[in-house]
């Protein structure tokens, strides 16, 4: 049986560095765990962890979700990053398992290709659907957003969470120990608004190409 597929690969980056490996793997452990329960609908096969703390790899049923699994594991496994391989192609092997450590085929091999390219570029996202140019149009968006966050700091981080969590600056400064000036300044100055705009856009583009491809 083969079946064509969306199949996400994800690679930690300079996982080497990391010190408390044993903790950091449970890290992943819930970050799969809770991308697998929040997108459930959208996953053919769950999230696993591969090779130790160094990649994860799971397969989509569609493509809608794919920006906001993406932002969901980089927030969560922050201050350490991942670089994403975004494929649809064949699984020709196990595809009827449901299970991604057992599955191969082609698209799990170009993924593979994909990470080793995203590592020399310094990237972080690449996709192959078939469509060159909105391949490179998308992977284009994403790679901007993320190079923008990469620019916060650790507090602007935290802040843009918080508020993401309960959209409102008193709140997040009540739980910080910091003044509301200080939230609004940290939003402001890390575009949040902005950038919270482009990805609206780009799911809404991505939930359109999953509506026409389910035509």
């Amino acid at each position: 049986m083969s079946k064509k597929l969306y199949v996400m690969s994800g690679d930690v980056i300079s996982s080497r560095l990391i010190k408390k490996k044993e903790a950091f793997q449970e890290k992943l452990e819930r970050i799969c765990f809770r991308i697998n329960t929040d997108y459930s609908s959208d996953l053919y096969a769950e999230f696993k962890i591969l090779k130790g703390i160094d990649e994860i790899e799971g397969v989509l049923s569609n493509i809608s979700k794919t920006y906001e699994i993406i932002t969901s594991i980089l927030e969560q496994l922050y201050p350490y990053s991942m670089r994403f391989a975004f494929v649809l192609d064949s699984i020709d092997t196990a595809v009827e398992t449901h299970d991604t450590s057992k599955m191969d085929g082609p698209a799990f091999h170009k993924a593979s290709d994909i990470l080793k390219e995203l590592k020399k570029s310094k990237l972080i996202f690449a996709m192959s659907t078939g469509n060159d140019i909105t391949d490179h149009l998308i992977s284009g968006e994403i790679n901007s957003i993320v190079l923008l966050k990469k620019n916060w700091s650790a507090k602007q981080h935290m802040i843009v969470r918080k508020y993401k969590e309960t959209v409102n600056q008193f709140e997040v400064a009540k739980e910080l120990g910091i003044t509301q000036q200080a939230v609004s300044k940290a939003l402001k100055r890390s575009m949040w608004k902005e950038i919270g705009y482009i990805e609206g856009e780009l799911n809404h583009v991505l939930e359109s190409m999953n509506k026409t491809a389910g035509r």
